[in-house]
């Protein structure tokens, strides 16, 4: 990340893997916050933390205003937002804790990525990493078909803009870990989170460094030729 100097907008940074993140990267960051505010407490200086509730349009509307308020240049976006995989048997669909999802992943992302992609395609430059999971990759588990069709819709996002945005110097991609030793896990059994550990040909699920260092480089200049990506960061559980 060496030639240019406009922000980055790190939307989720409230996250294990968001505050990490945070902390690595160079130049102006906006972090985007909701319920865990105390994340970003040894956020670096200069900082700009942004709080804003991405489960309703309005609420992404309104965040969106706050990041053009500041008056920065964004030059770079993490997406990292997404509601906990719940695990339920399909005929137990449930449409508002879907749409919840949907809007706290995927519209989040569509508004964001249209306000801000246009003005990196007239300055011929921006980059986009997003993350999915490992579910993309292969054959989903079962019984989280609300949270695989999430994370596919955001897929078929970021493939849709690469190829529109390529010719404007705008790189979108993402990264796909498997299970990550974070709180995000607090919804999954303990037993479940062992044994896909000792599952994985490493022997452990992946850790927030190993998704950071991931998304770092598809941010840096040295990741220009890379576009409409999915990377896997599985320890070769799937690829």
């Amino acid at each position: 990340m060496d030639k240019h100097n406009g922000a980055t907008l790190v939307v989720g940074a409230d996250s294990d893997i968001g505050s990490a993140l945070v902390k690595r990267l160079n130049g102006t960051v906006i972090a985007h916050y909701f319920l865990f505010p105390d994340k970003l407490d040894d956020a670096p200086d200069g900082t700009v933390k942004i709080s804003g509730d991405l489960s309703n349009e309005q609420g992404i509307l309104d965040f969106i205003a706050e990041v053009n308020a500041t008056g920065l240049t964004v030059e770079r976006i993490v997406h990292l937002p997404s509601a906990p995989a719940v695990a339920n048997r399909f005929r137990k669909f449930d449409t508002a804790r879907f749409m919840k999802g949907l809007y706290i992943q995927y519209i989040s992302a569509a508004l964001i990525f249209r306000e801000f992609l246009p003005k990196m395609a007239k300055a011929k430059f921006g980059r986009v990493a997003a993350i999915l999971t490992s579910y993309c990759i292969g054959v989903p588990p079962k019984y989280l078909s609300e949270y695989v069709s999430t994370k596919y819709a955001m897929m078929g996002l970021c493939k849709a803009l690469a190829a529109e945005y390529a010719a404007n110097g705008i790189t979108v991609n993402a990264v796909a870990p498997s299970m990550v030793d974070t709180k995000f896990l607090s919804t999954l059994p303990e037993f479940e989170i062992e044994a896909n550990a000792k599952a994985n040909p490493t022997g452990r699920n992946a850790s927030v460094d190993d998704v950071v260092n991931g998304l770092l480089f598809l941010l840096s200049d040295e990741s220009e030729y890379i576009n409409g990506a999915v990377i896997p960061i599985t320890g070769g559980s799937a690829f």
